[in-house]
């Protein structure tokens, strides 16, 4: 039964896309779905909640930025080891260590396949502590936004993972 309801509104969508004029709008047009009134969203959790889980959030951004930034340092540290080829090749003869005869040429191929998987790694993890940064930033916006006191505007919006900048009217303290 679910299903033939669901094909049938499927459906009336269909048909109401074919024979849609793009120039016309109507505000009800966003309040319905397939014909039937769309229940307006209203929040049932009240403002300290959402306080409550948008700190949780940035708790949570904040350890994930101290992770990738530690990560970072620790590729970054690693990377200067990559450069050299493993030494651990030794033949000895009457007692006297004596170096392998040179086979450069895999050697230097396993130290270039190396070096490159590292710095592929390196990339991504600096394009994650990027992105826990931007995360971070946006979230303690937020926070500060709900938990400020005061009157505020808007100066300018939130575009390209910035967040939304706000100022607060001056007030006077007593």
């Amino acid at each position: 039964a679910n299903f033939h309801k669901k094909t049938a509104g499927l459906k009336i969508l269909h048909k109401k896309a074919a024979e849609r004029n793009p120039d016309e709008y109507y505000r009800a047009m966003a309040t319905e779905v397939a014909g039937v009134p769309r229940a307006r969203a209203e929040s049932k959790m009240k403002h300290s909640a959402i306080v409550r889980l948008k700190e949780q959030d940035l708790r949570y951004a904040t350890m994930r930025k101290v992770v990738d930034d530690r990560k970072v340092d620790k590729l970054r540290a690693s990377l200067h080891g990559t450069l050299e080829a493993p030494q651990n090749e030794k033949t000895y003869l009457d007692g006297e260590p004596e170096d392998p005869p040179p086979q450069a040429e895999p050697k230097v191929k396993g130290v270039q396949k190396r070096l490159r998987r590292a710095y592929v790694r390196l990339d991504a993890a600096v394009d994650r502590k990027a992105a826990s940064a931007r995360t971070l930033a946006v979230l303690d916006a937020e926070n500060k936004a709900m938990t400020a006191k005061g009157r505020k505007r808007k100066v300018k919006a939130a575009a390209d993972g910035h967040p939304a900048v706000f100022k607060w009217k001056r007030e006077r303290k007593k």
